[in-house]
């Protein structure tokens, strides 16, 4: 039932998907997946955590410029939302605002591995004096979180990342990086 719910919600989206298509696609007594997945939105969370509908993980590069890397890191992402990932990640908004249940999960499977890359990368950064030791490195992950879910949820204009990057550069370069400039 997973595999045929990701195969259309693939297909079709989230807003096409309906239970009855699923039971008609996967063969199954309607009451045997309303007994497993009482709404659509617990059916796609399932079909997300358990791997069926694909979370890509882009790597946030490390080269000496912070930056950077995370004005190609969010382009990478913001492109990739424009596709079957955005779709996913709108569902999941979607699914987490109504189901509180799912929601930590749901969240989790989004942003942990790209919280986990970004910390590394930050860490580096603080290292080698581009950011401010004092810098809320969790605060800023979050702030780069939301832009995700806002760029992705509303197809808004990835051409606003570089300005946000210029945002968060004056708020956690460090002293040092702000007067050389870099």
């Amino acid at each position: 039932m997973l595999t045929v719910a990701a195969s259309q919600f693939t297909d079709r989206g989230y807003d096409a998907l309906t239970m009855e298509s699923v039971v008609a696609g996967s063969g199954v007594a309607k009451r045997t997946l309303y007994r497993w997945w009482p709404t659509k939105s617990a059916l796609v969370a399932d079909a997300i955590l358990a791997g069926f509908l694909n979370v890509p993980h882009k790597p946030v590069q490390h080269t000496a410029d912070i930056w950077a890397d995370l004005r190609a890191w969010l382009g990478e992402v913001s492109t990739a939302m424009r596709g079957p990932y955005g779709e996913v990640l709108r569902a999941s908004t979607a699914i987490s605002a109504t189901e509180p249940a799912l929601a930590a999960e749901l969240t989790q499977t989004f942003r942990r591995p790209a919280a986990t890359e970004m910390r590394s990368r930050f860490a580096e950064a603080v290292c080698d004096g581009q950011i401010s030791q004092d810098a809320d490195i969790d605060a800023t992950i979050d702030l780069l979180m939301g832009i995700i879910v806002f760029v992705g949820a509303g197809h808004e204009d990835v051409a606003r990342i570089p300005a946000v990057i210029g945002v968060l550069k004056l708020g956690i370069s460090s002293e040092a990086a702000r007067r050389s400039g870099s």
